[in-house]
This record gives C-alpha cells, structure tokens and sequence, in this order.
C-alpha cells in the first residue's frame, strides 16, 4: 500500500506531456524538413525547355528566278493506314500509321521549303507517297516521284517527289548491294588523310558467313529538265546507332559509285544527300565531304557564314547536324551562293519522350525529328567542273599589333559558332582558318608543328539534346575535345607537348574505343592552337 502511495505521488509530480504539446513543439520541425525537401526537388528538378522552333530557321530563303531548289527531308516514318501484309508483328504497318496531325505538319514544312527536287527518308512505300502528295500537297507541281521497296525490315524507303522529269529510277541489289570489299579502302594512309580513324565492327556486325551489304539501299534517281539540263540524285539514309563501321563501307560504296558516274562524264551534275546518320567528324561523313573525287559540301554555299548559333544548321532534334547535301564539282559550279540552309520545324518540350508517343503525343504542328536541308542550282549556267571554285575562306595569318578598331572586330568576331564547316583549311599549311582574325606567331608555329607530326584536335561535340556552346545549363553532356594521332591511331586529352611527342597524354577513349563524354556544361572555348588543329565544329577562340 505504501509502495501504491508512493508512485502515485511520483506520477503526480512529474510534468504532463499532451499529444497536442507533443506536436506543436515538433510542428517547426517539420515545417523546416518539408521546406528542405521542397527546395531539393526545385533544385534537381530540369528546367524543361518549350516546345518552339529549336534549329533551322523559320522562314524558307528566297529562290532566284529560274533556280533549281534541292533539299532532303527525314519524315520521321510517313506511313499511311493500308495495312501491308509483309508487316505484321513488332514492325506492324498499322501500328505506325502517322497521324492526321502529322502528315498536316510534314506538308506544311514542305509547302514552306518548296523544293522542286525533295529526297524524302523513312518513307513507307511508293503507293504511300503517292497517296500523300495527291492528298495533302494539290498544286505543289510534283508530278514525278520515285520510290522503291529495298527490303528493309521496318518497312521505310528513300523516296524523291520532283517537279523535274525522272528519266531513271536505280536501287542496289544483289551483288550491287554488296559493301564488304570497301573494306580494303579502309587504309592508315586513308585514315590519316582523312584525319579520322576508322570504326570497329561491333559484335552485332559479326556477320553470319555473308557478305556485308547496304542496310537501305541508297536511290539513285537520273532527272532531266525540258531545257536539258541533267542531275542525278543519290538519296541515302546510312545504318543509325553504334554502327560506325557499316556506315563507313556505305559511305565508300556511295562514293564508289560516283566515281564510276565520273569516269563516265567528269561534268556530271550529282548530288548525295540524305540522313548519314553521323556528325560531321565522324568518318562515314568525311569520307564524301573529303573526298579525293572532289565532292563538296553544300554548307559552303551557306547563308550565314558566321551564325550566331550552331542552332542555325541544326539539322537533327538530339542537336547534331547529322543531314548533308554533297556534290560533284560539276553540281558545285551551278550552285548559288548563300542559298544552302536549314529550315526550322516544331521541336517537342524538352521533357517529352519520343518511346510514349503512342501514350502522349507530340505537340501540334511537331512534323520530324529531322529538318530540311537545301541548296539553290542556277540550271541555266551549267557550267563544266573545271569551273568550280570553293568559296573564298580567309586565312590563318600570323599576328600583328592591334588597335581599338582591331580589338572591336575580335569582340564581335568571336561570337561566331560554326560547327560544321569543313572547308576552312589554309590551303598553305593546313591550319583551321580565323574568321578575319589572326593568331598568335608562336601558336601558329606550335600548331604547324603538332599538324606536320600528324596531330589534329577534335572539338567538343554536344551528347544531350539541351547542349550547345555557352549554354548555362550545367548538366548538360558534351563529347570531350581531344587530340588525334593519325600515324599511331592514338588519342589524348591533353596537348602533345610538340610535334616530337607521339605519344601524348590520357586516351580519349573508353574501354568500348568510344570518345569519353562529361556532363558540367559546355566546355570552354578552344586555344589558338586547338582551333587552327582543328577541321570543324566548336567556337572559334576568346
């Protein structure tokens, strides 16, 4: 009894503790945690980028009165609602059947681009073609087209719609088909001429005991205008993804049978053009737009020689240029100065997932993934190749004492972003040329150097859809810039330390043989001597 007495008077004494106390002493607590939390989610949350115009430009360039206007288009997988008995399962027609919206967004970049000669890719058939044009593109003139089966699994085809007679419709097959004996024309000496390496077969390219062949056969299309004036067309659509070495032997098959078309008639008028499906430092791209046939890129001919984006010749929604128009210098002799250039389309928001489309669709108006690529031919001046003169460029030169006018054209020059320019080599010593700007002597000496030893440096080039160069977004990816030892097949992530160093610093590679890539943003702008080291892209030095 005691003990009772005791306890309960223990009890009385102590301090009462409510559940409302309880929670009113930890509510700022809690407050402070949900606060915390909220603030990460802002924090990691990724600004999302609206749907608009992305790349290109928004309105088609004016055409001169009696030009012939050439371009490529990507649709994006145009397929009508016919069933085709040859699909069935995961590559079912119907399943892909594109939509209203659609196919009203593809012809309306179409009626805006207005070319006379358009190379479509990922094109169902010639019976979908035909029902596309007679459907949503009356009064465009395409009175000729041209669209062959080439046995590709997912049922899309090259195709042409021309207001210019077609005279011959070609596909390779069979042993035309055949790309495995490019293989012998992927020599070191070829490589380093290049200044790029050539790609590995991946285990899926193992082969299964035949020959290597075209994934699409690229459409050979002869058209001939009524005043005679005669073009020949390859649209193409290389393998996509990790398949740098298939790629590679179509792009040699490609320029193989150009060579043939040259032997023939050395003033021939023809053009590739089409998606290849690599940027223009990888190989499959060098190997036209660097070829010792003489082909050119239409880019030369662009309207803006020093955009103040990449954006402008952006020719993919990833960010990349991977669309090109190349020529003979037959073709090269006709074409208009100023008239090559991109044209914008709708781009998706940046947080739209292309694998739920079926679940969410693009916005309205969003036609390709792709956009068109165009060059102007002045058909009335068909001049012989031996005619063709490149574009003026300027050179790299060496320094000379500046003045406050000089020092404002830096400034302003230095804005410049071309990306994709291939063509701006001093012909003297090979150095990258400066967009009327001159480089340090003792870079120019150091750059000379590195180039004679067989070094070259590849810009940074954008991974993730949001990257560009002086973007601020730091997560974006970026392939890094790195140097190329053509010789030893070597690369690095530093500079050699001079033209005797062969062996240079840290691969640029991963253990797959791919460019390494970093997230932070864009990198920052090159050295002098990286840049005169260099072919292409990046911006050009601060």
């Amino acid at each position: 009894m005691l003990t009772s007495l005791i306890l309960t008077a223990f009890l009385a004494s102590m301090p009462i503790t409510t559940s409302a106390a309880i929670t009113a002493n930890s509510a700022p607590t809690q407050q402070a945690g949900k606060q915390q939390d909220a603030a990460k989610q802002s924090t990691s949350k990724k600004a999302v980028r609206p749907a608009g115009m992305w790349y290109g430009i928004e309105d088609a360039r004016p055409k001169a009165k009696g030009a012939l206007r050439l371009a490529c288009y990507n649709a994006e997988n145009l397929f009508d609602r016919i069933d085709d008995p040859t699909q069935s399962g995961e590559y079912d027609d119907l399943k892909e059947a594109t939509t209203e919206v659609r196919l009203k967004a593809i012809a309306a970049v179409i009626r805006r681009l207005d070319a006379d000669v358009l190379c479509l890719e990922e094109i169902e058939s010639k019976e979908c073609l035909t029902w596309f044009r007679d459907t949503y593109l009356k009064g465009m003139g395409y009175d000729y087209l041209a669209s062959e089966d080439v046995s590709y699994y997912r049922g899309v085809e090259q195709s042409v719609l021309s207001r210019v007679p077609i005279t011959k419709v070609t596909v390779f097959k069979g042993e035309d088909a055949v790309i495995e004996d490019m293989k012998a024309r992927q020599t070191p000496e070829l490589a380093k001429a290049l200044g790029a390496e050539w790609g590995k077969p991946t285990s899926a390219e193992s082969g299964n005991g035949k020959p290597k062949v075209f994934q699409r056969s690229p459409l050979k299309v002869d058209l001939k205008t009524k005043d005679g004036y005669e073009l020949t067309v390859y649209c193409v659509h290389y393998k996509a993804g990790n398949f740098d070495h298939q790629r590679e032997l179509e792009a040699l098959q490609t320029e193989a049978f150009i060579k043939d078309g040259l032997k023939v008639n050395p003033d021939a008028n023809i053009a590739v053009l089409g998606d290849f499906n690599g940027t223009p430092n990888d190989m499959n791209v060098r190997v036209l737009r660097s070829s010792d046939a003489g082909l050119v890129s239409a880019y030369d001919w662009r309207f803006d020689k020093k955009p103040a984006s990449p954006d402008v010749f952006t020719t993919h929604a990833s960010g990349r240029s991977i669309d090109f128009i190349v020529m003979t210098p037959g073709l090269a002799a006709d074409c208009i100065d100023g008239s090559y250039f991109v044209l914008g389309a709708m781009h998706a928001a940046s947080d739209w997932d292309y694998k739920k489309a079926a679940e969410i669709p693009p916005p309205d108006g969003y036609a390709s993934d792709h956009y068109p690529v165009v060059i102007d031919i002045a058909v009335k001046n068909d001049k012989p190749a031996s005619d063709f003169k490149s574009p003026a460029r300027s050179n790299a030169t060496a320094a000379t004492p500046a003045t406050s006018k000089d020092s404002a054209t830096t400034t302003s020059d230095t804005k410049s972003n071309d990306i994709t320019s291939d063509k701006s080599i001093d012909s003297e010593n090979g150095l990258r040329a400066l967009a009327g700007r001159t480089a340090p002597a003792a870079d120019i000496a150091t750059a000379t150097a590195l180039h004679a030893a067989g070094w070259s440096y590849v810009m940074p080039m954008p991974k993730s859809k949001t990257a560009s160069w002086e973007n601020t977004n730091a997560k974006s990816t970026f392939w890094i810039g790195h140097w190329k030892h053509a010789p030893s097949g070597k690369t690095s992530q530093t500079a050699p330390a001079d033209g005797n160093d062969i062996v240079g610093g840290e691969s640029a590679l991963d253990e797959k043989g791919k460019v390494r890539w970093k997230d932070g943003g864009a990198p920052a702008a090159p050295s002098f001597v990286e840049w005169l080291c260099s072919s292409e892209g990046g911006i050009e030095p601060k």
